[in-house]
């Protein structure tokens, strides 16, 4: 436009109208790119599609009926989950290597002591599976997920219910987002998770290429390499971040030559907060702040030193962000993504 022209009503109206849609998408992070990624929930027997921009990003498998033929069954999970340029990062062990980890599903919730009763692992055959029953779905919209569980008691009764929220998301740098909010409630009396290692109130479990290549990294600077180890270059043992506490850990690693990770995120209000990580180079990601003798028997020689009491009358809520990035943790910039999730007002 000349300078000096004077603008119509109209294209003052339509300049402004811009201007205002380009500062919200601003506001919401990437300069509108992400912010027009919308969300999609899709419904079907026994899942939840999920899609991110029109691309598949994973399915929430919440009952038997979503399971192929003899697959186990014992909890909610999630599988597969995708990069965002559609690279599957997570694996579920059940299908790739039963023989190694098979209740190693992609993403998961569960806790090896809970009264006393193992729901981690899978029962063996023909003993009682221990099951976190999905039992509704208050909402299932937009970009969320509110579902209603009961985890069995050793009678099969519930002894714990559990309102689980799902929130999808794509971040402001093309990556992907998960944020996890579980409320435990004890139904009939006291409900104790147990100090055991074998636990990941957030748990993912990384495809092979990954795994092959993996590099851990906490957000206190602790790392360990595996490729490095091999080579003997002294790269930190993994002793340096199993069992540590950290805000974040990220378990990184390469698909045919390209980098992917995916990184837990320790909201702040959760108890014991920062979480320990129940992290391993095979491809194991697991927040998990009880297994305090396990991590270090030394310092914590009761082997009830990691135990959480939930009363009845007291449920006791945890927070987690998974993020699905590219690259390695220094190029998902998890310290910013860290603060971002503090600060948000949706956490």
């Amino acid at each position: 436009m000349p300078l000096g022209r004077r603008l119509t009503p109209r294209l003052t109206l339509l300049l402004c109208a811009a201007l205002a849609g380009s500062t919200r998408a601003a506001d919401a992070g990437g300069g509108g790119g992400a912010a027009q990624e919308a969300v999609k929930l899709t419904q079907q027997d026994g899942k939840v599609l999920v899609e991110v921009g029109g691309k598949p990003f994973t399915e929430y498998r919440f009952d038997k009926s979503s399971e192929e033929k003899g697959l186990p069954w014992a909890r909610p999970y999630f599988y597969p989950v995708r990069a965002a340029d559609g690279t599957e990062v997570t694996s579920d062990q059940a299908r790739s290597n039963p023989k190694e980890h098979p209740h190693h599903r992609s993403l998961w919730v569960a806790q090896g002591l809970v009264n006393g009763l193992d729901h981690w692992i899978h029962a063996k055959p023909g003993a009682t599976q221990p099951e976190q029953r999905h039992v509704k779905f208050d909402k299932v919209e937009g970009d969320t997920i509110v579902e209603e569980l009961t985890w069995d008691g050793p009678d099969g009764k519930p002894m714990l219910a559990e309102r689980r929220t799902w929130r999808f998301m794509a971040l402001p740098d093309g990556g992907r987002g998960i944020d996890l909010t579980s409320v435990y409630t004890a139904v009939a009396g006291p409900v104790t998770f147990g100090d055991t290692k074998e636990a990941g109130l957030c748990a993912v479990r990384l495809v092979k290429a990954i795994s092959d290549t993996s590099t851990i990294t906490l957000a206190n600077g602790a790392t360990s390499v595996k490729e490095a180890d091999k080579a003997k270059k002294d790269p930190g043992d993994e002793k340096n971040v199993w069992g540590k506490s950290a805000d974040w850990c990220d378990l990184s690693g390469k698909i045919d030559g390209k980098g992917y990770g995916v990184a837990v995120l320790d909201h702040p209000s959760n108890p014991r907060h920062p979480s320990a990580w129940h992290v391993r180079r095979y491809g194991l990601l697991a927040a998990n702040i009880f297994g305090l003798h396990d991590y270090d028997p030394k310092a914590n020689p009761s082997k009830t030193a990691g135990d959480l009491k939930i009363e009845p009358a007291a449920p006791v809520t945890f927070r987690y962000r998974v993020v699905v990035h590219a690259g390695d943790a220094a190029a998902a910039k998890l310290d910013q993504k860290y603060a971002d999730y503090v600060g948000s007002k949706t956490n």
